[in-house]
């Protein structure tokens, strides 16, 4: 019968044991999945972030340079001054000393661009009134620098008008290099790249790789999946929203795209990062999950392991181990209670003797708590040595109850004097309380009576100390 007994139990807790595992690894499975979820779409909204940034400060600059334009060729529009006088010069200086844009200067219907050296010069064949007189104020595409063909500009373009009609054009000048070294703000460390693709054309009008004039479709961007129901390049041509990944040619890595229409033009930004930038933040979510999962499989191992063991040993042995105290090897309070409760009456002749330790909770802080337990192993040996380890319980984390028969209460508290006198040896302090049973009182009153004696010398322990007595 008792063999049955212990093959049911053993079979019942094994059954249980792999129940939890698997129970485990499929929540450790969804659990996975979950924040492996939550931290790609945490790192995407970071990109777009990123990405609206990007796109507030370079329409942000756009605009304020175009409104300083504006309001320069409203001044020259209104002062019916001629476009070559000093005047109309100090109004250009003046625009271009308060300006982000490198260059000021007046296109006419000549195709001659007034400066603000004063000097004239023929445009032909890089700047055209007509076509511009027919998209009217707009930002350009890419035009070769006056000065410098081999350099490509963008013209922010607004019309000079008199009596209704349009007599030049005031443009600034600003270059690809200028937009991305001082309008980008830095985004992910410096890492990530910007592009702006003219949707129209899908060439490259600004670009951090130095593509400047490349179309979309020349560029060889590998993209291995995207959010559109559309290819890369014509979500890009169509003005679409939404995030790419793709492998970096040169150096054979996943790169992560966000793209976004522009307001201020037909214009698409492009920002790209590298994937452990994209993920940078969430790294350690994701470090911390593995960490996790390590230490919670080794967790769970271990725990099998050891419900195969207890399980192939005897149920006594396992009710021994319920009843004793892994720290002290004393009996606990499982076994303290179960005395209690079978010895309520008939208590005549038994002496309680109650022990706190007075100063582990400091001890453990000042020190650790590996010097808390060598106090409380120290204590529990010096009281077994006087009062027996089958008379003695630790019924708290620093409280202990021995039991003697034995009625002259001056020898039960001269051998306490001795254990006391022992322990203080060692460098510990207990406060104890004593209470002598008789045979009308019940076992819980003499326990009560001997716990009021150690509370008492405990707040005089304290006192002593000039220190507050923890409760």
């Amino acid at each position: 019968m008792w063999n049955k007994a212990q093959e049911r139990f053993r079979t019942r807790s094994l059954i249980a044991t792999i129940v939890l595992i698997i129970a485990a690894i499929i929540g450790s499975l969804f659990y996975v999945i979950y924040i492996r979820g939550y931290t790609r779409q945490r790192s995407y909204l970071e990109l777009k972030k990123a990405t609206e940034e990007t796109i507030d400060s370079i329409e942000g600059e756009f605009r304020t340079s175009r409104n300083m334009l504006r309001l320069t060729g409203r001044i020259i529009s209104n002062s019916n001054d001629s476009l070559h006088s000093l005047r109309t010069n100090s109004y250009l200086t003046t625009g271009q000393v308060t300006s982000t844009i490198s260059d000021i200067a007046i296109l006419t219907p000549e195709n001659k661009v007034i400066r603000i050296t004063g000097s004239d010069f023929d445009a032909t064949g890089i700047l055209d009134f007509d076509s511009i007189n027919d998209k009217g104020e707009h930002i350009s595409s890419l035009f070769p620098d006056l000065d410098e063909p081999e350099i490509n500009d963008i013209r922010i373009f607004v019309p000079i008008r008199r009596r209704g009609e349009t007599i030049a054009f005031i443009y600034g000048t600003v270059t690809p290099t200028d937009i991305l070294s001082a309008w980008v703000p830095n985004i992910y460390d410096g890492n990530a790249k910007v592009s702006v693709v003219e949707r129209d054309s899908g060439k490259f009008i600004i670009d951090d790789e130095g593509r400047l004039l490349e179309t979309i479709e020349d560029a060889d961007i590998q993209i291995s999946s995207i959010s559109t129901d559309a290819s890369f390049t014509d979500s890009i041509r169509e003005g679409k929203r939404g995030y790419a990944i793709g492998k970096d040619i040169s150096t054979g890595k996943n790169r992560y795209y966000c793209f976004l229409p522009m307001n201020i033009a037909k214009w698409e930004l492009i920002v790209s990062v590298p994937e452990k930038d994209v993920y940078g933040a969430v790294r350690p979510i994701r470090t911390y999950l593995y960490v996790f999962l390590f230490f919670a499989g080794v967790g769970l191992v271990i725990y099998f392991l050891y419900i195969i063991h207890i399980t192939t040993g005897s149920l006594v042995g396992i009710e021994r181990r319920a009843n004793m105290d892994a720290l002290t090897g004393l009996q606990n309070r499982n076994r303290y209670e179960y005395f209690c409760s079978h010895l309520q009456q008939g208590t005549d002749g038994l002496a309680c003797i109650y022990f706190d330790v007075n100063g582990l909770h400091e001890l453990n802080n000042t020190q650790g708590h590996l010097a808390g337990d060598n106090m409380l192993k120290t204590i529990a040996k010096l009281i077994v040595e006087e009062f027996g380890d089958s008379n003695t319980y630790r019924i708290g984390g620093d409280e202990f109850v021995a039991f003697r028969y034995e009625r002259d209460e001056n020898l039960v508290r001269g051998d306490l004097a001795k254990v006391t006198a022992a322990i203080e040896e060692n460098g510990y302090h207990v406060a104890c309380g004593l209470a002598m049973a008789t045979p009308d009182k019940k076992l819980l009153t003499v326990i009560k009576t001997a716990e009021e004696e150690m509370y008492e010398n405990k707040r005089k322990y304290y006192e002593s100390i000039g220190k507050e007595m923890r409760g």
